[in-house]
């Protein structure tokens, strides 16, 4: 007997939430109350705040019928961020000014633009890499997305790595899809798995810095500069990842997912280093979520190709699900170099709206993330004590309501998810056995990269 798909959960108070991306420099615009593509009203919007490009924070705000006004929106802003406007202002050697509707004026290259604005006066050469299957119309638009960034054309180009199945016809492109002259070429990579595919983009590379997106999200304009500047930041620096905010948040899945918490990790510039644990983290280096993640990340092409690129026992269609983009984050770290997660390098990802996708997502983030660490304690048993002392943390990091990975989760997000999590936590070793075994007798043993 075939068993029955397990139900959506009933979200009875849910109302579609609008997305706003505020730029407090400039003049702030009214909020309109809007609707969706369906016709529903907007009941509250959620707003990225930002000052000079960088991200501050963020405010939820109820969206009356007539909308919000430029003057109101500016006092909340002021309530809620008022120390992060403040401290900007400070470390950017500007003088205290109260927010208006008019903005806060400043220069034009304040000082925290000035590391991204040199970039663009001297810019290394950089790949771009977006591994897809199956979604033209979207990974179009990623691409539209990269090439509208502030970076010279002819020090980038893009390379999408298309994993066509049997009988699938591989992605093209046609003239016309991208503006004249746009360096993006299509590469068929025939082994499946995203690992392989990320390392096909990494062969074909010719950057010295490898960008790395998927084929579902819309960049910032200043993200490629941005993830490129970060890496001034030291000669040990050798990756280097960016926040995802949401691009809708108009069913009660995009909500839940976002209430995960795992794709937002701070406003502040944060160095991941082994040799200098950060003390708000006391799972360090075994939560490598806290890097970054696959959607925005960037790496030293040197560097990344002498770790041995990605590793094809970990992500999807592997057993293991998930993990890949975290392992290679966790194996730089574990190499003695350091990470830069940097939050004005942010992307905006289509969540899941479908909730067995969901159900699905959690299983796999739980699942990658221990294949992930049984990966790393299994190349360096040395490992497994410091892993072991930490452990009894890890529980209370992973149960905890009040944890920081929790804290963020609403009050009906289902409970189905959290023990879907915790299962795929609990079963990783085994999946990444399981997947170490298969590709074992596929003869996949050689180095990942070379």
């Amino acid at each position: 007997m075939a068993r029955s798909q397990p139900t959506e959960p009933l979200s009875p108070d849910f109302a579609p939430v609008r997305i706003e991306d505020i730029e407090i420099a400039a003049p702030l615009q009214d909020v309109a109350r809007g609707a969706t593509a369906d016709g529903v009203p907007f009941e509250s919007c959620f707003c990225l705040v930002r000052l000079h490009g960088r991200p501050l924070g963020t405010i939820e705000l109820r969206l009356p019928s007539e909308g919000i006004a430029a003057e109101e929106l500016a006092m909340r802003i002021r309530l809620e961020l008022g120390e992060e406007i403040a401290a900007h202002l400070r470390a950017d050697g500007l003088p205290p000014v109260a927010l208006t509707a008019a903005g806060i004026p400043g220069p034009d290259v304040p000082a925290c633009a000035k590391a991204r604005e040199g970039v663009l006066r001297d810019a290394p050469r950089i790949s771009i890499v977006i591994v897809t299957r199956g979604r033209p119309d979207q990974v179009r638009q990623t691409v539209r997305s990269i090439l509208s960034c502030r970076y010279p054309g002819d020090r980038q180009e893009t390379i999408v790595v298309d994993t066509p199945e049997d009988g699938e016809q591989p992605l093209s492109f046609e003239e016309g899809d991208f503006p004249a002259g746009a360096k993006v070429r299509v590469v068929v990579e025939p082994e499946p798995g995203i690992s392989r595919a990320r390392n096909r983009g990494l062969r074909e590379a010719g950057g010295e810095i490898v960008v790395f997106a998927d084929d579902d999200v819309d960049v910032d304009e200043n993200w490629l500069a941005t993830l490129v500047a970060a890496f001034q930041r030291g000669p040990r620096v050798d990756a280097v990842s960016g926040p995802t905010f949401p691009a809708a948040l108009e069913t009660p899945t995009e909500l839940w997912f976002e209430g995960f918490g795992g794709l937002q990790r701070g406003f502040q510039t944060r160095l991941y280093d082994l040799d200098d644990p950060p003390a708000d983290q006391p799972l360090f280096p075994f939560t490598p979520g806290a890097f970054g993640s696959g959607r925005s990340m960037a790496f030293r092409r040197g560097a990344l190709r002498r770790l041995g690129g990605f590793d094809p026992v970990l992500g999807p269609p592997t057993p293991t699900l998930a993990g890949e983009d975290i392992e290679a984050l966790l194996h730089v770290v574990l190499a003695g170099r350091q990470v830069v997660h940097e939050p004005a390098a942010l992307v905006w990802h289509a969540h899941p709206r479908d909730y067995h996708m969901l159900r699905r997502r959690m299983w796999g983030y739980g699942l990658g993330l221990s294949a992930c660490v049984t990966k790393s304690v299994l190349d360096n048993p040395r490992l497994l004590s410091r892993l072991l002392r930490k452990l009894p943390a890890g529980l209370v990091f992973a149960l905890s309501s009040k944890s920081k990975k929790n804290e963020n989760r609403q009050k009906d997000y289902p409970r189905e998810l959290i023990r879907l999590e915790l299962a795929g936590l609990a079963c990783g070793p085994f999946a990444y056995a399981r997947s170490r075994w298969q590709q074992r007798g596929g003869n996949e043993t050689a180095p990942r990269v070379s």
